[in-house]
């Protein structure tokens, strides 16, 4: 399978190549960029999330604070208030019931006027209460608050506050949805510094749990704070009980934890405060990790960014190096079909520049080369030519004297005198026309004056058939490959035949071709003999010569066909492709 890709692969053209390498770099680079990205991203969106979580308990122990130590003000005020001061005296003294209705309007005004406090018990130490409340009556007496679990606690700290959920669950309100944090103190006499009496103040959870939402309205976390015993004092409206439960079995003591519950991630926050207090945020993780998108969009950008390139890449690369690959490559497929071009493309000094350079430097060599063997073969065909001619005027001269003197001695003056003068036309044409190329006109006027000697030569031995179509005429041909195919006719096909031979000679006009031909009805050859004179390996001049000239004159290999059998005659076919400038206008 890889080495079918590899095979495949290699056989891909440069521009394809350079894409699929492109690709692959791109594909690579992405997903690496993408990957190490989305762990960067999420190490930072994690710890940023954790930071917005802590911050968020660190913000609402901050409001806690800030709403204690008010309370813890507004108190200092209140039990050092003279009327506050009197009452526990003469309180504590017996005189309990004067200060009732002073006590009451006193307390009534100091709540109006401190919005965030919902009721306030005050006892003195023979546990006559005074009390003001925006709810209901607690049920709360001084022998219930001396029995508490947190008393030996408060009397130790000598007037400093402590806090405690629903005063230690002494605290019942009637409403029975309700809860609260307990504000409590020693009150102390500002004269002897001895404890006068006792201090709750209840701050409502409903408040409480509006107040340090106010200072994380950008988010919708869950707020959880419980005391140091575990008691509920805030819980969150948003989340229920079960799932309220669960978290608080996930949190880490002062720090921040991700945790997947019931197919949501939430980041859970944990900060324990100087009252021992417990203060948890649970805030969904997708609420906080939205405000990084824009490193998704970067990411994005990142992606687009590397596709352009890309593409930029492609474009400058089909530009610069593989178009003038291209062109190259196209010139070179044009030398097969014989076009040898230079290219022209515009480059440098590089390895391109340097390719094109010894390509049209390759270019011209080849031109000169392919007109030195042009010219060569000129110079041979005409060489040939000129000894086909040479062989033909001693040999065929010789043999048309015998046959005058012959005739004269005969008295056959008639004859000989027509001998005389088919052979002067016939040398006529070697002298006076030096061209190489005649027309189809010429061939034949030479092959009558040719065969017009060889009748008075032979007699009867042969007849001759012509079938030509006049509109051949004026075509133009090399000079003499028609008579040589006509002497081979006569000498080696009919000449030696028992009674009569035919010579055809025909001149056909066809579809951008002509075909000239010569047959026989004499002895034929063999197919080795055939194949023989095709290749060039026959030992005669005449019909060897022609057909290689033919060759080379028309640059066709095909452009000589021999059909022959032994005793049943040859045909020779010569086929010439028509061209306007082979037709003589004269």
């Amino acid at each position: 399978m890889l080495k079918r890709f590899i095979k495949k692969f290699r056989d891909l053209n440069i521009s394809s190549k350079i894409v699929l390498y492109y690709l692959f770099v791109l594909i690579v680079s992405i997903s690496f960029l993408s990957i190490t990205y989305n762990e960067i991203n999420n190490n930072i969106a994690n710890n940023k999330v954790m930071q917005v979580s802590n911050e968020i308990v660190s913000n609402i122990n901050s409001s806690i604070e800030s709403l204690i130590n008010t309370v813890d003000n507004q108190s200092k005020i209140l039990i050092s208030s003279q009327i506050l001061q009197s009452a526990l005296s003469n309180g504590n003294a017996g005189n309990y019931a004067s200060y009732i209705q002073p006590m009451s309007k006193y307390l009534a005004d100091f709540l109006n006027f401190n919005d965030f406090i919902s009721s306030i018990y005050i006892f003195d130490n023979r546990g006559n209460e005074y009390f003001v409340d925006n709810v209901s009556y607690k049920n709360i007496n001084l022998s219930v608050l001396k029995s508490a679990d947190w008393y030996d606690k408060l009397i130790s700290l000598r007037g400093a506050y402590i806090l405690i959920a629903n005063s230690g669950s002494l605290i019942n309100d009637s409403k029975g949805n309700q809860g609260y944090v307990s504000f409590i103190r020693v009150i102390n006499d500002v004269n002897s510094q001895k404890p006068a009496g006792f201090m709750i103040i209840n701050i409502s959870e409903s408040y409480l749990y509006k107040y340090i939402n106010s200072s994380i309205n950008t988010y919708t976390s869950g707020i959880i704070i419980k005391d140091e015993k575990g008691n509920s004092i805030v819980e969150p409206t948003n989340i229920s009980k079960s799932l309220n439960d669960e978290i608080f079995n996930y949190i880490k003591p002062n720090n921040s934890t991700i945790k997947k519950i019931d197919g949501k991630v939430f980041i859970i926050s944990d900060l324990k405060n100087r009252f021992g207090w417990n203060i948890i945020s649970i805030t969904p993780f997708n609420e906080l990790n939205s405000q990084f998108w824009i490193y998704n969009l970067i990411l994005l950008l990142v992606i687009i960014i590397n596709i352009i390139l890309l593409i930029l890449g492609l474009l400058f690369i089909s530009l610069f190096i593989t178009q003038p690959i291209i062109k190259l490559v196209n010139s070179m497929k044009g030398i097969k079909d014989g076009k040898f071009e230079k290219v022209n493309i515009i480059t440098g000094n590089d390895e391109i520049g340097m390719l094109k350079d010894v390509y049209n430097k390759m270019i011209d060599e080849i031109k000169k080369l392919i007109g030195d063997i042009i010219n060569e073969q000129k110079l041979k065909r005409k060489l040939e030519l000129d000894v086909m001619q040479s062989q033909i005027k001693p040999h065929f001269l010789f043999n048309s004297f015998d046959a005058i003197s012959a005739l004269i001695l005969m008295g056959d003056t008639k004859n000989a005198s027509k001998i005389v003068k088919a052979l002067g036309k016939f040398y006529r044409s070697f002298l006076i026309n030096g061209n190489e190329e005649i027309t189809i006109k010429e061939e034949l006027d030479i092959i009558n004056n040719y065969l017009t000697i060889q009748k008075i030569r032979f007699g009867d031995k042969f007849s001759v058939v012509m079938n030509i179509d006049e509109r051949v005429l004026n075509y133009k041909i090399p000079k003499l490959i028609l008579q040589p195919l006509v002497e081979n006719a006569l000498n080696h096909g009919v000449r030696n035949k028992e009674g009569q031979g035919i010579i055809s000679i025909k001149a056909l006009y066809g579809d951008n071709q002509i075909i000239l031909m010569t047959e026989d009805n004499g002895k034929g050859m063999s197919e080795e003999k055939i194949k023989e004179i095709e290749s060039g390996m026959s030992k005669g001049v005449g019909l060897k010569s022609t057909i290689e000239r033919l060759k080379i004159y028309y640059n066709s290999a095909d452009v000589v066909k021999i059909y022959s059998k032994i005793d049943e005659g040859t045909k020779i076919e010569i086929t010439i492709p028509i061209k306007k400038e082979d037709q003589n206008d004269k």
